[in-house]
């Protein structure tokens, strides 16, 4: 009897189990149909983005949202808005998954895997004003102190895929400072913390809008409101790669003037440099010139100091020294470039003279002195389109030249002036 009674309540117990887990499955069923309306998905979007919007100020607008039951988050047509009301960031696509949902009103993004696709991002500075439209944006997140309520958005990996980068300054003569296309970019530990972003790039290409090809680059990334550090930095191009780190020192007003007020610290361990590259810059170069390339740089981009240099071609150009170059981002013909160096070792040749030199500088050398063959000078140089001074010692096919001398009017080498001893 007690047998039965048991077997009975065991019965009672195993169908009440079973219709709760079959109601459980049932509620997860309709819930996921339910987040998978696009009317439920749009009210989602714009719970979440009024929430943060009017707690921060900011314009963030989302299409369409959808999440699945085990987190996943799909974000369609994302688009933030500066403070002009123009496109700050788009994006058409952005999958995730969010590891506290609870936080995420709260402005604490925390993510697993963040992929971006069409990720557009505008960097604006807007006539009149010193700050970037994307400086704006971040201060709405930052009250100025250490406490917890910055905003705070982490993910665990970053992929940014068929993107672009545009940087605009309307108080410019030329208001395009850059134009980043084509960028395919992978990385770990992506975190914004108020202002600071930090991350891992372990992937990256692009093209800048001046022809520049990065066809991989990897670095330890970190952005602040001073600063800008890329160390262990590796990128490549067809041409050339590079080794070694890259620092930009700045006040927020100084993007304003960028060739020169933005200060950097290059420190290069290795590195093999094509002219063609360079020349997407600075056209002064000739195309098609290589060579190995060893120094560390100190200053803006106008006025760049390059400690322990070292410089060398495969057809035996040879350079050690120290430099200091100016204005060399002026436009040709404005006459303010400017060289000062002070070295232990220059060998080269009239025609190797001719390509490596800045063309307003090597086309205006004297044919003669190629009959001097190959030469290797030790001592100082200062230079510039219009006058050159010289205090070197110099070994030539011919002899041996001591000298120290001043050339004026080179610019027109048939009339030029010279005063010196030799």
């Amino acid at each position: 009897m007690k047998e039965q009674k048991t077997n009975v309540r065991f019965k009672k117990i195993r169908k009440l189990f079973f219709r709760f887990f079959l109601s459980f499955i049932i509620l997860l069923l309709l819930l996921g149909i339910t987040f998978s309306l696009p009317v439920v998905q749009t009210k989602l979007a714009q719970y979440f983005t009024e929430k943060i919007n009017k707690q921060y100020g900011t314009n963030i607008y989302v299409d369409q949202v959808a999440v699945t039951a085990f987190g996943s988050v799909k974000f369609k047509k994302v688009l933030i808005k500066d403070h002009f009301k123009d496109t700050l960031i788009y994006a058409k696509r952005i999958n995730t998954s969010i590891l506290d949902l609870n936080k995420l009103t709260n402005g604490v993004l925390l993510f697993g895997t963040l992929r971006a696709d069409e990720l557009h991002l505008d960097i604006t500075t807007y006539k009149n004003e010193k700050d970037t439209n994307l400086d704006v944006f971040i201060a709405a997140f930052d009250d100025g102190t250490k406490s917890n309520s910055k905003f705070l958005l982490t993910a665990n990996n970053l992929k940014v895929t068929n993107s672009r980068v545009v940087v605009i300054d309307e108080n410019s003569k030329n208001p395009v400072d850059a134009k980043f296309m084509n960028i395919d970019a992978t990385s770990k530990n992506f975190k914004i913390y108020g202002p600071d972003v930090t991350t891992k790039i372990t992937s990256m290409s692009f093209l800048d809008s001046r022809g520049l090809e990065i066809k991989e680059l990897i670095t330890d990334f970190a952005y602040s409101k001073k600063s800008i550090l890329m160390d262990a930095l590796e990128f490549k191009t067809p041409y050339s790669n590079f080794n070694g780190s890259v620092k930009l020192l700045y006040k927020r007003e100084d993007f304003t003037d960028f060739n020169n007020k933005v200060r950097f610290e290059i420190l290069t361990k290795s590195a093999t440099i094509s002219s063609s590259d360079i020349f997407h810059f600075y056209k002064e170069v000739a195309k098609n010139k290589e060579f190995k390339f060893k120094a560390n740089i100190k200053g803006a981009l106008n006025n760049l100091f390059f400690s322990n240099l070292n410089i060398e071609d495969k057809n035996k150009t040879h350079i050690i020294g120290n430099v200091n170059f100016k204005n060399i981002l002026t436009k040709p013909g404005a006459g303010l470039f400017y060289m000062k160096g002070s070295f232990s070792k220059m060998a080269s040749s009239y025609n190797e003279l001719v390509e490596l030199l800045p063309n307003f500088l090597g086309k205006n050398l004297p044919k003669s002195i190629q009959k001097l063959g190959n030469i290797d000078l030790a001592g100082d140089i200062e230079l510039t389109k219009n006058y050159i001074n010289t205090d070197f010692v110099l070994n030539t096919t011919l002899g041996q030249v001591m000298t120290t001398l001043e050339m004026s009017n080179i610019d027109f080498i048939d009339n030029a002036f010279y005063k010196g001893r030799i």
